[in-house]
C-alpha cells in the first residue's frame, strides 16, 4: 500500500507541475494580436504628439532689446493645442514687482501652424483674431512675437499678418533685437518645468 499510495502522490505532482507551468500562459495568436495593438496604438500616439503645436508647454517670459534678452521674470506663457486638429489655447499671465497678476490673457487658438510657425487666438469676450508668431535659434531658444493685429475674421488677421511680413514690418532675420512690429524685439520663453 505504501508503494501506491507514493506512485499516487509522485503522479499528482507531476501533474501539478505540468498544470502550473501552463497557468499565465498565452495563446501565441492571442500575443500576436496584443503586439500588433499595442504597435498601432503607438503609431496612433506618435501621430497625435506629431500634431501638436512645436511650442507647447508653460515658459517663464523675458523681453529682449538690442540684441540681448532680460532674465525670465513672473511672466508666464501657456501654449497648448488639441489632439487632432490645429486648434488649442494661450494664456498670459503677466505679474508685476509685487507679485501679482496685472494682466491675463486667455485665448481660443483659432488656428496654428508649425511650418509657417504661426498661431492665430482669440481672446476670450473678444471677436476679434490676433496673430503670434515664434521663431526658434539654432541654440533652441524659443522667441515669440505677438503681432496685435486684432481684425474681425481669419482672412482679414492672415492678410494682415502677410502685408506687415511683405513690408518688413514683421520679421524673424534678428528676433533678439527687433523684428516684432517695427523696431521692436521678441519675447524669449523660458520653460518651466
Amino acid at each position: 500500500m505504501k508503494t501506491l499510495l507514493k506512485l499516487t502522490f509522485a503522479m499528482l505532482l507531476v501533474f501539478l507541475i505540468f498544470a502550473c507551468a501552463d497557468t499565465g500562459k498565452v495563446d501565441k495568436s492571442v500575443a500576436d494580436n496584443n503586439l500588433v495593438l499595442g504597435i498601432l496604438k503607438t503609431a496612433e500616439a506618435t501621430s497625435k504628439e506629431a500634431g501638436q503645436i512645436e511650442i507647447r508647454g508653460t515658459y517663464f517670459q523675458a523681453s529682449c532689446s538690442a540684441g540681448t534678452c532680460n532674465t525670465p521674470g513672473s511672466n508666464t506663457v501657456t501654449i497648448q493645442s488639441n489632439f487632432g486638429t490645429t486648434t488649442g489655447f494661450l494664456y498670459v499671465d503677466y505679474v508685476n514687482g509685487a507679485g501679482t497678476s496685472t494682466y491675463r490673457v486667455n485665448a481660443e487658438i483659432v488656428e496654428f501652424s508649425n511650418t509657417e510657425r504661426v498661431l492665430y487666438y482669440k481672446p476670450k469676450n473678444s471677436a476679434n483674431i490676433s496673430s503670434l508668431i515664434w521663431t526658434i535659434t539654432d541654440n533652441n531658444e524659443i522667441l515669440i512675437c505677438d503681432v496685435f493685429n486684432g481684425k474681425p475674421t481669419l482672412a482679414e488677421t492672415k492678410a494682415d499678418l502677410s502685408s506687415r511680413k511683405a513690408s518688413g514690418t514683421v520679421y524673424t532675420t534678428n528676433p533678439k533685437a527687433a523684428g516684432c512690429n517695427g523696431s521692436f524685439a521678441f519675447n524669449f520663453l523660458t520653460r518651466t518645468f
